[in-house]
């Protein structure tokens, strides 16, 4: 049987990913890599300046996905209750890096997957599926104007100081710079952890800028778990492979829970994380 989530894993290291190490002498300039470091922390100073992804090598063959994906992190305000601005130079960002994604190998083993489940698109048939699923506003008990893609590669605002959502570690990563421009204060690993880089599961604290408030506010992340490494992409076609098919994944002898929750009406992702199960022994 087809592992469909180790196939998209491995193309998007092929394509865009970057491979997660422990040190840095493992890395491949050539492909890029991140050097991740999750360890326990409790001094102060130190919870402010520490780093998970100590660094972080993006060739140049491999930037204009992450550059495509960062300019979409601030079309979107902060706390979930208040609506979405909608504008046409946002929308032509949003074009821009679906069109790169769907191109990507990820997306294109991902499509295949899909259709052999629900049966043939047109371009344009895919180019709308997905787009329903990430980018399609919808409204909760909790919030308005909230699309999955907001939720999973930027995060948002939840109820009181909660930060709901902010699974890529690609948004974390930049978010975590020295000195002032380090928003981030990192409150340790959280729970069990395997023995791999691919992932991490860490708890901290943010300080976010609220535009329509004009302010910063302090949110807290209790326990988040995400991939690293994963381009915007690969993270797309994992989460939209799970949006129709099975929770449990193994990718790289890790067996994970891809945890996803839709949106009240079915129709879009509301959110999705990997949950560490067990390492798989030969």
């Amino acid at each position: 049987m087809t592992n469909i989530y180790q196939e998209i894993w491995d193309a998007d290291m092929r394509g865009n990913g970057l491979k997660a190490v422990n040190k840095k002498e493992e890395g491949n300039p050539a492909a890029g890599f991140v050097v991740v470091r999750d360890i326990p922390v409790t001094d102060p100073e130190e919870q402010r300046n520490h780093c998970v992804f100590q660094e972080v090598v993006i060739p140049e063959h491999k930037q204009a996905s992450y550059r495509l994906v960062e300019k979409l992190f601030d079309n979107y305000t902060l706390n979930q209750k208040h609506p979405e601005p909608h504008c046409t130079v946002e929308a032509l960002e949003v074009k821009e890096f679906l069109l790169h994604a769907i191109a990507s190998e990820p997306m294109r083993l991902c499509r295949r997957f899909i259709e052999r489940k629900r049966g043939p698109f047109s371009d344009q048939q895919w180019y709308d599926y997905l787009h329903e699923i990430w980018f399609l506003h919808y409204d909760t008990a909790n919030g308005v104007d909230l699309t999955g893609f907001e939720h999973v590669f930027v995060g948002e605002q939840g109820r009181k100081k909660e930060l709901g959502g902010h699974h890529f570690w690609y948004k974390y990563y930049l978010e975590d710079q020295a000195g002032e421009n380090d928003q981030i204060i990192y409150l340790g690993p959280k729970g069990k952890n395997p023995n791999t880089p691919d992932i991490v599961i860490i708890a901290y604290q943010i300080e976010a800028i609220d535009d329509v408030a004009n302010r910063k506010v302090t949110l807290y992340k209790e326990k988040n778990g995400f991939f690293v490494g994963l381009s915007a992409e690969g993270l797309l076609a994992l989460a939209t492979v799970r949006f129709s098919y099975k929770s449990v994944a193994t990718i790289n002898q890790v067996r994970y829970r891809l945890h996803l929750h839709k949106s009240p009406d079915q129709r879009s992702i509301r959110t999705f994380f990997p949950v560490f199960l067990a390492e798989k022994h030969p």
